[in-house]
């Protein structure tokens, strides 16, 4: 019994020796580690090491703050990877780069942003990055603007994961132009309108005027193209004009409506030499007439015209010196003089 008490108490001692000496050998091996590694997070992104981080909740916090900012035009984020961290031991001198691990998770994010376009006719033609911008641009479209002058300029919200915008100037340059269009589509359009009254009302004042004739030629009877003061008579020769004048010269004011001297289909219209714009009437058993220096022509090649139709308008084109009617009357191609018939 004494030997066994003996014989644990000495092993008893070398355990304890033994478990001093590892116990010490461990903890200096463990300050050797410390002293040459540091504990960091090992950080991983869909499988890829991005790199250490010494603090993990301050990483964290601060992801979490980008996620919330949603500044400027940000609509929302959304995160498509979240980060995985294992703790490792890794050499004191090796540098932790945690703004590059955080900048690689926040451009793993998809970042959406809100913008407002505006419309016209129901197409995208600009954006801008607040609602108030557009609405001030509308604003500025709208003002000095006929209110018969449709500019339907409309303001929709849009979404996007690619935030390019024009600059304000550019924007506003885009809307000026299509406003400028826009009122002088209308402007030429009002004008043409009114051209378009004025003539269809001179053309109702002569269709509704009763046709007084004043001779007649090959069976027909004639009527007088216009009324006016005559100028310059049949066969007469001038200092401009070497030759006999070949029909009758009526001066009157300029844009007075020329009708035929009889009913006819037009067989010339449109511009000739010394003549300027000139229509040229059939009549039938060759009789033809001639009416030159128009200004608006607006009988056609193959019309067929009445006495009351009015075919142009008096005008000083060609070979003239001021505003009045040439009228010519020919019989198989050889001229007459119109004072014989009409005047």
């Amino acid at each position: 019994m004494f030997i066994l008490l003996r014989w644990v108490k000495f092993y008893t001692k070398e355990v304890a020796k033994a478990l001093k000496t590892t116990t010490i050998g461990a903890l200096i091996i463990l300050g050797v580690v410390l002293i040459k590694y540091k504990p960091a997070y090992a950080v991983t992104l869909s499988g890829e090491e991005l790199g250490y981080v010494k603090d993990k909740e301050k990483l964290e916090l601060k992801i979490k703050n980008f996620m919330e900012d949603t500044t400027g035009n940000i609509a929302f984020k959304e995160q498509t990877a979240f980060p995985e961290y294992q703790l490792k031991l890794v050499n004191r001198k090796k540098e932790l780069p945690e703004k590059q691990v955080q900048l690689a998770i926040q451009d793993a994010t998809i970042t959406t942003y809100r913008m407002y376009a505006l419309t016209v006719d129901g197409n995208v033609q600009t954006t801008v990055s607040t609602e108030e911008q557009a609405k001030n641009m509308v604003d500025v479209m709208k003002a000095d603007v006929d209110e018969n002058i449709e500019l339907n300029v409309g303001i929709i919200e849009q979404y996007t994961t690619d935030l390019k915008l024009p600059s304000q100037e550019e924007a506003s340059e885009v809307l000026n132009n299509i406003k400028i269009a826009k009122v002088t589509e209308y402007n030429e359009l009002k004008e043409a309108e009114r051209k378009r009254q004025e003539e269809e009302a001179k053309k109702k004042i002569i269709s509704n005027k009763t046709v007084t004739n004043v001779g007649t030629i090959a069976g027909m009877s004639l009527a007088r193209p216009v009324s006016g003061r005559i100028t310059s008579r049949y066969g007469s020769r001038s200092a401009r004009r070497s030759s006999s004048h070949t029909g009758l010269d009526i001066a009157t004011s300029l844009g007075t409506p020329i009708t035929p001297i009889a009913g006819g289909t037009v067989t010339f219209s449109g511009r000739k030499g010394s003549y300027g714009n000139l229509i040229i009437i059939s009549h039938g058993n060759g009789i033809e007439s001639y009416y030159a220096h128009c200004n608006e022509l607006y009988a056609k090649v193959g019309q067929r015209v009445e006495k009351n139709t009015v075919i142009s308008t008096v005008g000083s084109t060609g070979n003239s010196t001021g505003p009045h009617l040439h009228l010519e009357i020919r019989q198989n191609g050889t001229t007459l003089n119109p004072e014989n018939y009409v005047y």
